[in-house]
């Protein structure tokens, strides 16, 4: 068995995770029909409290802030909460107020013929659509910070919006709401000792050495996070910890989720640090949007289907066709037809020297949608001098291109093929000296009834992770912000850092001129 895991760090990433794992029960079978993709390699097998009902829960783990988790509780009716020898004599219990089930959720419970439809408004929390039981080791939470989908969606210290019964008040400077963001807080938030049970060496001793031990030959993971957030930070440092005590060479694919929202200058050198730090412990660096540019979303979804881009669900169920899909064939039952997490990371970093992707693409049909990278909107610190050399760049080198096209409600193979050549253009990149590999998979895109109701009804998916030298310019102007507004210390450390990563992506004389006349 090659497992994989699956590390998430924050609510939009547990958002991403929600449909993911949903996706994956989808693909049970309850007959004697066996199914394309291996459930093993994302779930493990186990015992309830009662010691004889048997479970199959994902190979995960869940981080969230207080109030993250919505109307999901720890413990379940598969697992108990072992109680402990206090009395009601000596105990004053203490109750905020819960978050109601969703009307989706209590259907399930229920085993409802027809469960309740969702929208944007009753999927505030990823618990309000998860199909799945999470083992209560698999759920960690900060409890210093609270998540509010209206009042604090961002995160912010707990204590510091309202009343409740939270003693400790934390405010930033002139009495504003501190809010989860900032390199220094999530890397302080990971080394608080008050956070033992859910950060720390401490808490992947307890949670994340027993679900690695569960592993017959581990694969690899997969980690999903915020870049520009504390919880950027806060990953990099968990992500340290592992490959010092746990997983020194194992692959791992690090997806990050970007704000294409423009930064102040806090949060860019916010997110410069986070990338800088992510990139050498992770195996490739993924970046995703989690709003993608409203034109492409025009000219990828019909007027009538009401996408909302303001709705984690929506925007997620979108960020999750292109994971889900890319990563699919590392999960497929059959050896022949499986890639390993390790082909898969070193056919799109170019054997591993070209560790950040530039981009991210996912089309159904004939409509393609930018989802991250160097071809997605202003990243927020691009200055006018970059944008310059992008656009006489045009597309860039490609250095690599990785792609899956998969069945989608009825497209034959043919189809796949074409809507491969259509959009890969892989004749294209080998002429250029660029690496292409593909996957065609008959195996369509789930879409069950906790997912939004917006792809269109037909046509195969594509999906593809490539990498340009257009990249250059976006670590460019990392570095360039670096050297115009960092003082102290680390200033030529993260400026060699990110002069380091830039140079991998450097082709042809031409792209190493300054080009200073152009300004």
């Amino acid at each position: 068995m090659r497992e994989i895991l699956h590390l998430s760090f924050s609510t939009a990433a547990n958002h991403i995770s929600t449909h993911f794992f949903n996706a994956q029960e989808s693909y049970f079978t309850y007959d004697d029909k066996i199914s394309l993709v291996d459930h093993n390699i994302t779930f493990r097998s186990g015992l309830a409290a009662d010691g004889s009902t048997e479970t199959f829960t994902p190979r995960c783990l869940l981080w969230d802030l207080k109030g993250g988790y919505g109307s999901l509780t720890k413990y379940n009716s598969l697992y108990e909460r072992e109680e402990g020898r206090l009395t009601s004599a000596n105990v004053v219990r203490i109750e905020e107020p819960r978050v109601p089930r969703s009307a989706y959720i209590q259907s399930l419970d229920e085993n409802a013929e027809h469960v309740a439809k969702l929208n944007p408004s009753t999927t505030m929390y990823w618990s309000d659509y998860c199909n799945v039981f999470h083992h209560p080791r698999s759920l960690l939470q900060l409890s210093s910070w609270e998540y509010h989908p209206v009042d604090a969606p961002r995160g912010r210290a707990r204590g510091s919006g309202g009343s409740g019964p939270s003693a400790a008040v934390h405010h930033g400077s002139a009495g504003k709401v501190k809010e989860f963001k900032g390199y220094d807080v999530g890397a302080s938030e990971f080394h608080d000792l008050s956070n033992a049970d859910s950060a720390g060496e401490l808490a992947l001793e307890t949670h994340f050495r027993p679900l690695l031990e569960e592993c017959d030959l581990l694969a690899g993971i997969n980690i999903i996070t915020e870049v520009d957030s504390a919880w950027g930070s806060f990953t990099a440092e968990a992500l340290s910890e592992l490959r010092d005590e746990y997983i020194p060479k194992s692959t791992v694919l690090l997806w990050g989720l970007e704000d294409n929202a423009t930064l102040d200058r806090i949060n860019q050198y916010s997110r410069i640090q986070t990338v800088a730090a992510l990139t050498p412990l992770s195996t490739a660096y993924i970046p995703l949007c989690l709003k993608p540019d409203t034109a492409s979303l025009f000219s990828f979804f019909s007027a009538d289907v009401g996408f909302d881009a303001s709705s984690l669900w929506h925007t997620t169920g979108l960020l999750n066709a292109a994971f889900e899909s890319i990563t699919l064939p590392t999960r497929l039952r059959e050896s022949d037809s499986r890639v390993s997490m390790d082909t898969l990371a070193s056919e799109i970093t170019s054997l591993g020297s070209r560790k950040i992707i530039s981009g991210t693409e996912l089309a159904i049909g004939h409509a393609i949608l930018q989802l991250g990278g160097t071809n997605s909107i202003n990243n927020g610190h691009q200055d006018r001098l970059s944008r310059i050399k992008a656009a006489k760049s045009r597309l860039g080198h490609v250095f690599s291109k990785f792609g899956v096209v998969r069945d989608f409600r009825g497209s034959s193979i043919g189809s796949m093929e074409q809507i491969w050549e259509e959009y890969a253009k892989p004749t294209d990149v080998k002429d250029e000296g660029g690496f292409v590999d593909r996957r065609l998979i008959s195996l369509c895109y789930p879409t069950p009834a906790s997912y939004p109701p917006y792809l269109p009804e037909s046509g195969p998916l594509y999906s593809s992770l490539y990498s340009t030298s257009l990249t250059r310019y976006e670590l460019a102007d990392m570095e360039d912000f670096v050297s115009r507004y960092v003082r102290g210390d680390d200033r030529e450390e993260l400026k060699d850092e990110l002069d380091t990563l830039t140079a991998e992506f450097i082709f042809g004389w031409s792209d190493d001129s300054s080009g200073d006349d152009d300004e």
